[in-house]
């Protein structure tokens, strides 16, 4: 290559080195002025505005500027949330402006076991506001919006059981309530016409479902599901409860936290144990073991923890066996025990309940009031049924069964409802079969709720 051809190239070498180097201090600067780091040295002057020694002053000099991270093998996380948010675990920091501000659980929720996307949701390991916040293309979990933190709550603790989250045991209660396990299936329990909800926290937003609940057919065309008439407050709760189904599970210690003491839990396992096969309550019950209407009164709760631990070292020669209850059920059970002198509790076990009213909470466990509506009074829109294009109501069902019919029919259900018109599209509700869910004696009990329905007086026809 002679010398013009060599010197015909140095323009070109200058413009690229200049180009590179314009790159090189474009990408230091940019590295240098981060969102994170902004913050951090914000902090840093705080520190040393705050300090009242020379000592103090020096040490706040020295507060590295750095990605921080909490590592989270047991949830599969990484959370880098608290290189922005350096103060979420100094109380002194309270009432400061985010992200220079404290949170008030941290004891409860200690970041370095929890981190913090488990509840709040977002991109972990995300270093921009943007990103980190999760509303960002390609990211299907964004933060929670803080009305509907507690929906994370569910996660790790049964909703209902709770102190903590009164919002999300309302929505349980409003989901029940209503009946929407007539039609969708949730946990393995519930009707196949609408979509099963174990993941629905995670696929949609709280925009989404609210518009759903109030006019379906608006964001899901054709949906046979009707309207539904939630107060705002109602409205809410239900909403936060679907954003609570995400279908993640809790591991290990998590999963250990699922059962918060509580009268409630420990009536739950107070049944699932069969402890009335033994104990009597309200003179109801087994004679083996002693009644334990006022046992309250009788021995103390460390009594009690202790005989649910091992029966027989505060009562030797014991029948009770020894069932591995864990802390928290221990503690629960006590609870509960401790509560039977409130005639709601004792009351409201199943095994001191009659049919009807043990029908009346199969009724409400199946969703039946989905589609018939509550107490059976009244069904919803069906269009195009011949039934006055409705579901029908079941006030009157004695009058039209036998109990062997009903059993049947709530059994087998009815797949094909009669049309009122055949060239229009057929009604989108039909009443699902139950064989594969409801147990022989739940059957019984939900029949006899149902003859009783019709109004006193009136014969029961058959």
């Amino acid at each position: 290559m002679n010398d013009g051809s060599v010197r015909k190239f140095y323009g070109w070498f200058t413009v690229l080195g200049l180009l590179v180097g314009l790159l090189v201090v474009v990408g230091y600067y940019r590295d240098e002025y981060r969102e994170w780091k902004d913050y951090q040295r914000r902090y840093v002057q705080e520190e040393e505005r705050r300090a009242s020694t020379p000592q103090q002053r020096a040490q706040a000099a020295l507060i590295p500027i750095q990605v921080r991270q909490i590592l989270l093998p047991d949830l599969n996380r990484v959370d880098r949330c608290t290189t922005c948010h350096l103060t979420v675990d100094d109380p002194s920091y309270g009432g400061y402006p985010q992200p220079l501000a404290y949170h008030p659980l941290h004891e409860q929720h200690p970041f370095e076991k929890f981190g913090c996307t488990i509840c709040h949701r977002g991109q972990g390991r995300a270093t921009t506001v943007a990103d980190a916040h999760g509303n960002v293309a390609h990211w299907d979990e964004p933060m929670l919006p803080l009305r509907y933190i507690q929906a994370s709550c569910g996660q790790c603790h049964q909703a209902a059981d709770n102190p903590g989250a009164p919002e999300l045991a309302h929505g349980q209660a409003v989901f029940e309530e209503r009946g929407c396990r007539g039609c969708h299936k949730l946990g393995g329990v519930g009707g196949v016409i609408g979509p099963e909800l174990d993941r629905v926290g995670a696929r949609r937003s709280p925009d989404w479902l609210k518009q759903h609940f109030l006019a379906p057919a608006t964001v899901t065309p054709g949906s046979a599901m009707p309207p539904q008439k939630f107060s705002e407050s109602d409205l809410e709760a239900i909403t936060l409860f679907m954003l609570s189904l995400t279908g993640e599970g809790a591991p290990g210690y998590y999963a250990s936290m699922k059962v918060i003491p509580s009268a409630g839990e420990g009536q739950r396992l107070f049944q699932q144990k069969g402890c009335i096969g033994c104990h009597s309550i309200g003179n109801q019950g087994g004679k083996i073991g002693p009644a334990l209407d006022n046992v309250g009164l009788r021995r103390s709760p460390e009594w009690m923890i202790q005989h649910f631990r091992d029966p027989q070292t505060v009562s030797p020669g014991s029948v009770m066996p020894r069932f591995g209850f864990t802390e928290t059920e221990a503690r629960a059970l006590t609870d509960f025990l401790l509560h039977l002198r409130d005639q709601k509790v004792a009351l409201s076990l199943p095994s001191l309940m009659g049919p009807v009213e043990r029908g009346r909470e199969v009724f409400r466990k199946y969703g039946c009031a989905g589609c018939h509506g509550q107490d059976g009074k009244g069904g919803v829109p069906n269009p195009n049924a011949k039934t006055a294009q409705q579901v029908p109501g079941l006030t009157y069902v004695a009058d039209g069964y036998t109990k062997d019919e009903l059993k049947a029919r709530i059994l087998k259900g009815q797949h094909e409802i009669p049309a009122l018109d055949a060239n229009r599209p057929p009604p989108p509700l039909y009443m699902p079969g139950w064989r594969a869910a409801i147990k022989d004696a739940e059957l019984d009990d939900l029949v006899a709720y149902l003859v009783s329905l019709k109004p006193k007086g009136e014969d029961a026809g058959f």
